[in-house]
């Protein structure tokens, strides 16, 4: 793979539509300074992605469209091509197959840059991947311009290492590992983002946890407080049956009492009226006996007495008469009375039994009234519920609506502000579509062709003649002036070297100038010297004596001391104790071997004793006998240079002359050449432009319209989304208005259903109790009216009985008549029986007393018994109305059951043997204090944690998912960085070995290594350390330039030939060399030019007669670059021709 040509057109100096091929393996591009030879090489990295305007000389990326001349207005956009030639198949993927790959980039004023690969739009991440791990790219090392040679060999470790890098092929590795830990940053920021909505549903959940925790709390009490509702009920019940049962029995007692009484009045209403049948025989007898006694007094009296007796017999059955009509009297005025009651008793029942049927009815109304209100008040809490459910869903339909609609009206602005630049863009098209014409300009171009080729071939031999001419001036000016600048730096060296000698004391220059040593021990020689006057200087110094640091040798030297070498002259007699060696090794295996005060010394200088070592630096040279050295040799110098200058100056007054003729005629040429060539460049640059433009405003139009047309497509369909949002939001708005006008109906129908259901209860309970206190008024009445209907049959037959006794009085009293005139005869004959029937009489009258008192303890007895009866008739009411009340209670026990839709059969078997009502009550209170402490109760919250509680497990899921993502992520890049820190290893060492190769190849000597600033391969920085022969810098900053130069040449050749870039780009890298150095740098690419194509730029002529091919880049016309291209071997075999 190598690189074929270039094309330009507006970029920087190069306005014209520009070729410039390169069909060698070697390129030299020269030309004068300023002329653009450097923008080729920014062209190709601008291709290759450079996104620095930096990097390319500018501050804005614009930087590189031509901005103008004084001659030329600027231009709009500028385009660089590529063209490669991929025979080999270097590249991999789907373009292995192609032969020839075009990439392209073209910037505009307004900033936009595209890239085109095979003349179709990519990306810029499609280019710079298509040469990852090849070498080439904008900053690789394939690339080096003026400046970089020194910010190379003087860039940081980690700028260092991008070049490692990129010979090791792992750019490609970075790339992935950089695409890999932004997935791994995307999948952060997602997992970041699903961490915040898990914590907002968390909380959200840990809200409706408590809320559903409360509902359930609430549905258990209030199971609880129904099953302790029913339990109460039942207990109430058994409770209320139980005191039934009893008042039941005590009534049963109570009756059996009454009815004992009863019997016992009875009885002493009998004893009373056997008492009163007694007292009335008695009477009667009394009366008999009176009779007796008057008809003995009648007899005594006849008359009189008989008289009186019958007066006082129909007194007696007057007054019992009186006695038994008051008594009927008081029976008719307490029967009166009994029927009276009666009558009040029977219209109270009658009264009642209506008032009891309302109160039934009524309350029978109420409570399916009450139901009714029940259900409407679960249905209006249902409906309210159900509203509140399509509210919050109409909220949400109503935002995300409202988000649809903004973000459709943004769109459709967008669109129309597209529609309307494209419509724009089509009329200014239309209007210029035409305008020109490109007949006239072909026919031109072909006329002017024809021109410029007879002008061509004169104008090539004259440049020839001149170039030839010119060349050898300034070869010989260029040679004229290396050797006066040799000159003069030889001069300065004579003059400091004079000086420094001068400095050295007389005896000192005496003892030297007669020592005589065999010339290749002289730097050694020196080395010691230079030694022992350090050491004989420092110790006169500590002891305040001058002490002598060179003595005449009395001793024969020694064969294999320093003091054999000595072959003349005064010496230290301390050579005597360093031995020679012929090298370093020989000189370290003595060194086991020396004796005190002995040491070893090679011819190079490096002086080893038994535990320490001395290498020669750049002082080490620095002594009398070498300086003395270096003055002969740079007198001859001087001399042979002086007459070199001599012979050149003679020999260029000679060509000047010629030089000026010849100049002459080829200016002449050339401006008639570059008159043809600008008329033809000219006519072809409008010809191409006029065509480039048609062809671009032709695609552009076709893009243009097919951009509107589908633009416009996307506007009407976008209507047509606006339109439909439109209608679903006012179909939407007006959904809410009416779910916000339903929602204050809702309240007040739950509202009113709540104050309805509660005033039908309260109205059911006070019915409840009318009806419970009219039922048992009407029980009460019921027993009143029975009991007053026994009394007054009772009455009736005491009645009946006074009515057989008053007409039996009555029946008496009219047999008693008045007495007659023979009564008083027989008044005498009874006066004797007066006495006995007297006494009789008394005894009569004692006996009725005594029965008349029995018969009073007697009503007096039976009137006691009344009283009881009484009293126990009341008890029983009272029992019979607590009997109907706790009937009642237990009833509506049972309809509590029923209403709680309890089996009482089935709790009572349930209910737990120690419960009791009061217990009881206490655990239904605690419960209802409980439900009121929950407060307020979502009973949606349960369904809604259920919903929340899933989609947080399927959160949680896709959690899991992400982190499992990330382990997968993260061992891609262990996994990626493992195999670069392998391939960077590999690499680094292989680059560091051709380093270490390299190196002394190109400064012929040396060393210069490689070394990492860290452990981690990952991370760790680059060094580079080089030491040139005869130097002991501690630190590459310390070389001079063209040192730096050839160590940064060593380490870019080193990297080439271990991964091959297609070609390399050279921009002046030779500058800071001399011709020797250059010339090793010339035979380094002549080597490697088998396997890389080289393209240079370079003002050296050692480097351009390397060259295949000479590029020539000029400036004749200002600010406007231009090529001239030369191939070398036919203009060799032309010249030769």
């Amino acid at each position: 793979m190598r690189l074929k040509q270039i094309k330009l057109a507006g970029f920087k100096s190069f306005v014209d539509p520009t070729q410039v091929a390169f069909p060698a393996a070697m390129t030299a591009v020269v030309g004068p300074n300023g002329c653009g030879k450097s923008n080729v090489i920014d062209a190709v990295r601008w291709v290759l992605g450079e996104s620095s305007a930096k990097n390319l000389r500018g501050d804005a990326m614009t930087d590189v469209i031509f901005n103008g001349s004084t001659q030329r207005k600027p231009v709009s956009q500028a385009s660089v091509e590529l063209m490669f030639e991929n025979t080999q198949g270097r590249l991999q993927g789907t373009l292995a197959d192609r032969s020839e790959i075009a990439i392209k980039r073209l910037v505009t004023r307004d900033g936009q840059s595209n890239y085109f690969l095979n003349g179709t739009k990519c990306r810029r991440r499609d280019i710079t991947d298509i040469f990852l791990g090849t070498g080439l790219g904008p900053r690789s090392y394939a690339i080096i311009e003026q400046g970089m040679i020194s910010r190379l060999i003087e860039s940081k470790p980690a700028d260092l290492r991008i070049f490692i890098e990129e010979a090791a092929g792992i750019s490609k590795y970075k790339e992935r590992r950089r695409e890999t830990e932004n997935r791994i940053k995307h999948t952060r920021e997602n997992l970041d983002r699903l961490s915040d909505v898990r914590e907002e549903l968390g909380k959200n959940l840990d809200k409706l946890k408590r809320q559903a925790a409360a509902a359930a709390r609430f549905k258990e009490l209030k199971a609880q407080e129904r099953k302790l509702k029913a339990e109460l009920a039942c207990v109430k019940w058994l409770h209320f049956h139980g005191l039934l049962q009893k008042t039941e029995l005590d009534i049963q007692h109570k009756l059996t009492e009454i009815e004992q009484f009863q019997a016992a009045q009875s009885g002493d209403q009998l004893l009373v009226l056997q008492l009163k049948e007694q007292q009335q025989d008695l009477r009667t007898e009394q009366q008999q006996v009176q009779q007796q006694y008057y008809q003995v007094g009648n007899q005594i009296t006849r008359l009189e007495q008989q008289q009186l007796h019958q007066r006082q017999r129909r007194q007696s059955l007057t007054d019992e008469l009186r006695s038994l009509q008051l008594t009927l009297q008081d029976a008719d005025s307490y029967m009166a009375q009994q029927r009276e009651q009666l009558a009040e008793l029977e219209f109270q029942l009658e009264t009642a039994a209506p008032d009891s049927e309302l109160k039934q009815e009524q309350f029978e109304s109420l409570t399916e009234q009450a139901e009714q209100a029940q259900e409407q008040l679960l249905q209006a809490q249902s409906a309210l519920q159900q509203w509140q459910q399509q509210f919050f869903a109409l909220q949400q339909q109503q935002q995300q609506n409202k988000l649809k609609t903004e973000h459709s009206q943004q769109q459709q602005q967008q669109l129309l502000n597209r529609i309307s630049q494209l419509q724009q863009e089509l009329a200014q098209l239309d209007l210029v579509a035409d305008s020109k014409a490109t007949q006239p300009l072909l026919a031109k171009q072909q006329e002017t062709q024809q021109q410029l080729e007879v002008v061509g071939q004169q104008s090539t031999e004259m440049e020839l003649r001149y170039q030839a001419l010119q060349q050898g001036q300034q070869e010989r000016k260029q040679q004229q002036l290396v050797r006066q600048s040799e000159l003069k730096q030889l001069k300065n060296q004579q003059d400091k070297l004079s000086q420094i000698q001068q400095q050295v004391n007389q005896q000192q220059q005496q003892l030297l100038k007669q020592l005589e040593i065999e010339p290749q021990w002289a730097k050694a020689v020196s080395l010691v010297l230079g030694e022992l006057q350090h050491a004989t200087a420092e110790q006169g110094a500590k002891e305040g004596t001058e002490q002598s640091y060179v003595s005449p040798c009395q001793l024969e030297a020694k064969a294999g001391t320093l003091a054999a070498v000595i072959r003349s002259g005064l010496y230290p007699d301390s050579f005597h104790t360093v031995l020679l060696a012929a090298n370093t090794e020989q000189a370290q295996a003595k060194q086991q071997q020396l004796q005190p005060q002995q040491s070893v010394i090679c011819p190079e200088g490096i002086w080893f004793g038994s535990n320490w070592q001395l290498v020669p630096g750049q002082a080490a040279s620095d002594n009398y006998l070498t300086r003395q050295q270096q003055l002969l040799e740079l007198a001859e110098q001087i001399r042979q240079l002086e007459q070199l200058l001599l012979a050149d100056q003679q020999q260029e007054a000679q060509s000047d002359a010629e030089l000026a003729s010849s100049k002459q005629q080829w200016q002449q040429s050339l401006a008639q050449l570059q008159q043809a060539k600008d008329q033809l460049q000219n006519i072809s640059t409008d010809l191409l432009l006029l065509q480039q433009q048609q062809q671009l405003q032709q695609q552009r139009r076709l893009q243009a319209s097919s951009e509107l047309t589908t633009q416009q497509q996307d506007f009407e369909l976008l209507s047509l989304q606006l339109d439909e949002l439109e209608q679903e939001s006012e179909a939407l708005d007006e959904q809410y208005q009416s779910q916000k006008a339903k929602e204050w109906q809702l309240q007040q129908q739950l509202s009113q259903c709540q104050q309805q259901h509660q005033h039908l209860k309260q109205q059911q309970d006070l019915i409840r109790q009318q009806l419970q206190q009219v039922q048992l008024e009407q029980q009460s009445a019921q027993k009143q009216l029975s009991f007053s209907q026994q009394n007054l049959q009772r009455s009736q037959q005491q009645q009946q009985q006074l009515q057989q006794r008053h007409q039996l009085v009555q029946e008496q009293l009219a047999e008693v008549s008045e007495p007659d005139g023979e009564q008083h005869e027989t008044l005498q004959l009874m006066l004797e029986q007066r006495a006995e029937v007297e006494l009789l009489v008394q005894q009569k009258a004692e006996a009725l007393h005594a029965l008349d008192e029995k018969l009073r303890q007697a009503e007096q007895g039976h009137q006691g018994v009344a009283h009881v009866l009484t009293q126990k008739q009341k008890e029983l009411a009272d029992l019979q109305l607590s009997a109907e009340g706790y009937r009642v209670r237990a009833n509506n026990m049972l309809e509590q059951l029923t209403e709680l839709q309890v089996n009482f059969k089935e709790l009572s078997e349930t209910l737990p043997p120690e419960a009791n009502e009061q217990e009881w009550q206490q655990q239904l209170e605690k419960t209802q204090d409980s439900v009121s402490r929950l407060g307020p109760i979502n009973l949606a919250a349960i369904e809604e944690f259920e919903q929340q509680d899933e989609r947080k497990q399927y959160l949680d899921a896709q959690h899991q998912d992400l982190v499992s993502a990330l382990e997968t992520l993260e061992t891609a890049i262990r996994k990626i960085d493992r195999e670069t820190r392998q391939k960077f290893k590999e690499t680094f060492e292989q680059v560091n070995d051709g380093l270490q190769t390299l190196f002394p190849k190109v400064f012929g000597g040396g060393s210069a290594y490689l070394d990492l600033t860290e452990e981690d391969l990952l991370e760790t920085g680059v060094t580079i350390m080089a030491r040139p022969p005869g130097k002991k810098n501690s630190t590459i900053h310390l070389l001079s330039g063209g040192e730096k130069a050839l160590t940064a040449l060593s380490l870019v050749f080193s990297i080439f030939r271990l991964n091959p870039a297609p070609f390399c780009m050279l921009d002046e890298v030779d500058a800071p060399l001399d011709d020797a150095n250059v010339g090793r740098f010339c035979n380094l690419v002549r080597e490697m030019s088998e396997t890389v194509q080289f393209i240079y730029i370079s003002h050296n002529k050692i480097a351009m007669e390397m060259a295949a091919q000479l590029m020539g880049v000029t400036m004749q016309e200002p600010g406007v670059s231009r090529v001239v291209a030369v191939d070398v071997e036919d203009a060799v075999k032309m010249a030769q021709a």
